[in-house]
């Protein structure tokens, strides 16, 4: 019998709950009892005074700790400096310490600078301690430094750390979505290893969106889908060509900066454990249809066609024996041959997707951060394990990361730094062999196109075969393992205290190693037999290797000269990257055994090897210069100079010049009166800048060498004599002229602040333009007899606009933060070589997006004159099939010559670009107590499918499937239905699933990402056990969603790609806690 993982899950999950709930009361129960054996209040104990032992005479130092809102901090340590004795705040953020004249007091809190305070005369004393957080949004990371944000000219966004904080999830990328305007990431699936796409600001290509190139503490490399999200301390996303423009050609897409953890001067060691389990369950499974009403559309889908039945009067009574309990089998043998009846003769009613998928699954996270600081030196390790179970119920797949950080600074001289960043993950994914012979190779597809009458248990209460259920519960394994280390060391050289020259060097590896075993499986016959399962055989095994490495060299200096109101900054430098790529990859069939599963093991006859490989470079100098008038006026000019080997010498270098200026109207005198009470900041800026962009998709690695395909012996057509032999074709085409495509961006932006600053508004409106971009070639004559080469040969526009508000207050003790973002972008073809304008390609004017479409009239009905209804696509109108509307008034339903001049009788019905993206994200904070909510979502989208997960039936007997929603379709009894009369086979089978306005669906959506709710416990608690700070939280993600999509389908709005039979999205519980020692 197959075993059931719900039971063990339950378990796992009483046992978190337990530890959690114990380790709490454990030390919340100890300090209480520590402090009841002293006999006195904590409150009471934290802010007496130190005993008097020396005979010196001090003086009785009394004060309160707030923050900049005002609001009392309690548990800050008081002490001063070079001793190790102080106090702490109460509740009320009072102190009171003993201290000399002439002493410094130092003043701590996690999250908060440290503050030194000399003593005088003062006796009564009023701290404000400044966050981190707010230090760190006052400076932005960009492009090999750092910027006051005042003073800031580009389009560069700094997300704060606590959109993060604390979620359940597996990549940086997924914390990352709906956090920026603009910053656009979309799911690839639910699976345990699923990554995200990410692209800024929308279309970069024709059918594509470049990703932003990632920079990891200055360093161009690393994969942000491998970076622990807890070792994050900053992201910036740089959107405009003018601030990336010093990164080049790695950049044209824009950058996302991601600064790691670093100990800081003064800091004390500091170790923080946070820890997260996730229990996830599947959203969005569709309910498959009772496998009666199945049988008895998918016959009448047959009979629409002019088919027979499927399933006969034989199937369906077993069916319904089998339902009311009176047939205890899901199938019955064959009354000729050894096997069991199987697709039109089973009699089983399941539903695959709650056979296939848990109900809940646990994933856990365990992070450990260590970080400290002398006078000269600082570093920080973080350590990270993270485990994700996906929801396949048998042979389960998971995923694991493990992940070192080690971040260290330290000052050799007063002239002469040295830092070294490393860091190293691996990640290994674990799923069952997808069989491709017997799945296609994707279970999800599979899954989608199962009949409920399928067994699940033979007879003899063996897995049947056909469930595929034994495929993933004994087959073969698919094992994926990354090694990723990247390492940075760099001297930094003080030549004046204005003069600085950097000079790093970094290697970035990625080290790929798969295997995949597809191992025989064997079913009992009806007859006691064992027989190989249909798909497996012969046993096979394939091993890849591949080995990606990166070396870059970074050398560039730092000059800053301040001439009272004139302020200059300049930076200079060049740098080098090496990439080289190979690979091994070798498979063989018949292995001596499954156990032992290796190529040295396999004696079949038909081995195959293959192997690939290639090494680029790219060089560049780079060159910024800023300058500010009394911080009113700024200016800054950058510029690149760049060259690929993958270019002809001719061609291989370009120049790219950025330059943006800004103007801080609340610096002028004139803002001074009245206005500034209400509006604090007001800033204008505007950049225009071009970058070369060299698409690997596009160009290949050696777009100027003619390549030279091989045919091996065996799958030659051509014979010597008795001999197949081997052979090459023709080869291709190159143009020389092949050179950079160019991405020049326009951006206008204004941030402002109101209120005290309370309120902050950033917006940005942009166009880029893609030049050059590769496309075909003019149309050569047919007797070249080979395609015509690639050439820079089409454009692009997009244009699009950014605003982010945001409200930041406190009532009392309550704080509290409200921020919103709404982006939009659209893109346009402006240059494609199509002058017939062809429906099939891409064409001058275009609308990025589109959906070409009928416009729906109703469904014929018996009484319409079907006979003199001319014919669609080779196809006869009956009632229940769908009347289109006669467009061009030619009395035929057709799509003309397929061109924009001549569409026939559709038209442009949609837009699939996804419009209007927004999110909302809300906190606050009371007494320990914090909450976050975070919703994003999307607010126009058009899209379309012929997918079974849609419409159910769809013209294949084999690729077909029904769910509930499938009911509300047409029949005579139901001639309002929504769904049209569906056929299988005929010549009907796309008639009435075209693309079409009834059809089309709002894919708009809000999602409820995340919703979490902590406590911190006090200070004055948590210290009395030797913890800085304690804090427990529950988090929810993927809590709910709205949308309209829903109202007829199954269809996820985040999970939309390919034919959507895809993984599904989970809604993940967590629970976790926040320790700092």
């Amino acid at each position: 019998m197959v075993k059931n993982n719900n039971t063990n899950t339950i378990f796992k999950i009483k046992k978190i709950v337990f530890v959690q709930l114990v380790l709490g009361t454990f030390m919340v129960s100890t300090a209480y009892a520590e402090n009841s054996n002293r006999g006195a209040l904590l409150e009471g104990s934290t802010s007496s005074t130190i005993e008097n032992t020396s005979g010196v005479a001090f003086e009785k130092i009394t004060g309160q700790v707030v923050d900049e809102q005002g609001i009392s901090l309690p548990g800050v340590n008081v002490f001063k400096k070079g001793s190790k004795t102080g106090v702490s705040t109460d509740l009320d953020g009072n102190f009171t310490i003993n201290a000399e004249k002439g002493e410094v007091l130092v003043f701590s809190y996690l999250g908060f600078l440290n503050q030194e305070i000399q003593i005088k005369d003062k006796k009564v004393l009023k701290i404000v301690l400044k966050s981190e957080a707010q230090q760190m949004s006052e400076v932005v990371i960009v492009g090999y430094g750092s910027q006051k944000k005042t003073n800031l000219t580009g389009s560069v966004t700094q997300i704060d750390a606590k959109v993060l904080k604390d979620r359940p999830i597996t990549r940086l990328s997924q914390g990352l979505q709906g956090a920026v305007g603009g910053l656009n990431i979309t799911s690839n699936g639910g699976g345990p290893n699923a990554t995200q796409s990410i692209n800024i600001r929308g279309f970069t290509g024709l059918g594509s969106a470049g990703s932003p190139l990632i920079v990891i503490d200055g360093i161009q490399g690393g994969d942000i889908n491998s970076i622990n999200a807890n070792d994050v301390e900053s992201v910036s996303v740089i959107k405009d060509a003018a601030a990336s423009a010093v990164y080049g050609s790695s950049a044209p897409y824009g950058v996302i900066l991601i600064k790691t953890k670093q100990g800081k001067k003064g800091q004390a060691v500091s170790i923080t454990y946070n820890n997260n389990f996730t229990f996830d369950t599947p959203i969005g499974l569709p309910t498959m249809l009772n496998s009666l009403k199945f049988a008895e559309i998918y016959n009448q889908s047959l009979a629409n066609g002019g088919g027979n039945p499927f399933f006969n009067q034989d199937a369906i009574d077993r069916m319904t024996a089998y339902q009311n309990g009176t047939l205890a089998t899901e199938t019955v043998a064959n009354s000729t041959g050894d096997s069991y009846k199987a697709w039109g003769g089973a009699n089983a009613n399941n539903d695959w997707y709650k056979i296939y998928f848990k109900d809940v699954s646990l994933s856990q996270q365990h992070n450990i951060g260590v970080s400290g600081a002398s006078e000269n030196s600082n570093y920080y390790v973080g350590l990270g394990y993270n485990k994700k179970e996906g929801m396949y119920r048998y042979g389960e797949d998971n995923y694991k990361r493990y992940n070192l950080r080690t971040n260290l600074s330290s000052n050799l001289t007063d002239w002469l730094t040295f830092n070294f960043r490393g860091a190293f993950s691996q990640d290994v994914y674990d799923t069952p062999n997808t069989y491709g012979g017997k799945t296609g190779g994707n279970y999800m597809h599979q899954i989608g196109r199962k009949h409920p009458n399928l067994a699940l248990y033979n007879p003899d209460g063996a897995i049947s075969d056909e469930s595929d259920i034994l495929l993933m519960k004994e087959g073969g394994r698919n094992i994926v393992t990354n090694d990723k280390p990247i390492f940075t060391g760099e001297f930094v050289t003080k030549f004046t205290k204005n003069w600085s020259g950097t000079v790093n060097y970094t290697f970035d590896g990625v080290f790929n190693n798969e295997t995949n075993h597809t191992k025989i499986l064997y079913t009992a016959l009806p007859s006691g037999t064992l027989a190989e399962v249909g798909g497996t055989a012969p046993n096979r095994f394939s091993r890849y290797f591949s080995k990606y490495q990166k070396n870059i060299i970074n050398a560039f200096t730092n000059y800053d000269l301040d001439l009272k109101k004139h302020q200059f900054k300049f930076l200079g430098g060049y740098v080098q990257e090496l990439t080289t790529f190979s690979s091994l990859f070798g498979a063989n069939n018949n292995l001596y055994s499954d156990k032992i599963p290796s190529i040295s093991t396999s004696y079949g006859t038909t081995p195959s090897v293959s192997d690939n490989a290639y090494k680029l470079a790219i060089q560049g100098y780079f060159g910024r210069i800023n300058y500010s008038y009394d911080d009113k006026y700024l200016l800054e000019i950058t510029g690149r100079y760049d060259g690929s080997s993958r270019f002809l010498k001719d061609v291989r270098w370009k120049a790219y010049p950025g330059v943006s200026v800004g103007w801080n109207v609340n610096k002028e005198n004139f803002w001074k009166d009245g206005i500034a009470d209400v509006v604090n900041t007001l800033k204008f800026r505007a950049s225009y800048g071009s970058l070369g962009a060299q698409d690997p998709n596009l160009l290949g690695n050696y777009p100027f060498y003619p390549s030279l395909g091989t045919v091996s012996p065996t799958s030659s057509n051509w014979f010597f004599g008795a001999n197949r032999e081997p052979y090459v074709n023709t080869p291709g085409l190159v143009d020389p002229t092949l050179t950079w495509v160019t991405a020049t961006t326009r951006n206008f932006g204004i941030d402002a602040s109101f209120l005290n600053r309370r309120l902050t508004a950033i917006f940005d409106m942009y166009t880029r333009k893609m030049d050059d971009y590769i496309g075909p070639a003019q149309q050569l004559p047919g007797v070249l007899g080979i395609n015509a080469p690639q050439t820079n040969s089409t454009a692009l526009e997009t244009k699009g606009f950014e605003l982010t508000l945001a409200w930041n207050d406190h009532i009392g003790d309550f704080k509290y933060g409200v921020r919103g973002v709404l982006s939009d972008y659209k893109g346009r073809v402006t240059k494609y070589p199509n002058p017939n304008k062809l429906l099939n390609t891409w064409y001058e004017g275009q609308e990025m997006g589109e959906i070409w479409g009928f416009v729906t009239d109703r469904y014929f009905t018996e009484a319409d004159d079907l006979a003199n209804v001319k014919q669609f696509n080779l196809s006869n109108w009956s009632a229940g099939d769908i009347k289109y509307v006669d467009l061009n008034g030619d009395g035929n339903i057709d799509w003309g010559n397929s061109t924009v001049d001549n569409p026939g009788d559709r038209k442009v019905i949609g837009n699939s670009t996804p419009r209007y993206s927004y999110s909302l994200f809300m906190d606050g904070s009371w007494k320990g107590f914090d909450y976050s909510i975070f919703i994003q979502g999307v607010g126009k989208r058009d899209y379309y499918t012929t997918s079974n997960m849609y419409f159910g039936i769809v013209g294949s007997e084999w690729q077909s499937s029904l769910f509930t929603e499938h009911l509300d379709r047409w029949s005579p009894e139901n001639p309002n239905g929504f769904f049209p009369k569906s056929y299988i086979g005929g010549g009907n089978n796309w008639k009435n699933t075209e693309a079409q306005t009834k059809y089309l669906i709002n894919a708009a959506y809000l999602r409820i990402k995340n919703v979490q709710v902590g406590y911190t416990l006090p200070n004055t608690i948590s210290n009395q056990v030797k913890v800085q700070k304690l804090r427990f939280y529950i988090s929810v993600d993927n809590l709910g969603t709205f949308t309209k999509m829903n109202d007829h389908s199954v269809l996820d709005p985040e999970n939309t790609f390919s034919d959507a039979k895809n993984y599904p999205l989970q809604r993940s519980f967590s629970l976790g806690a926040n320790i700092t020692l």
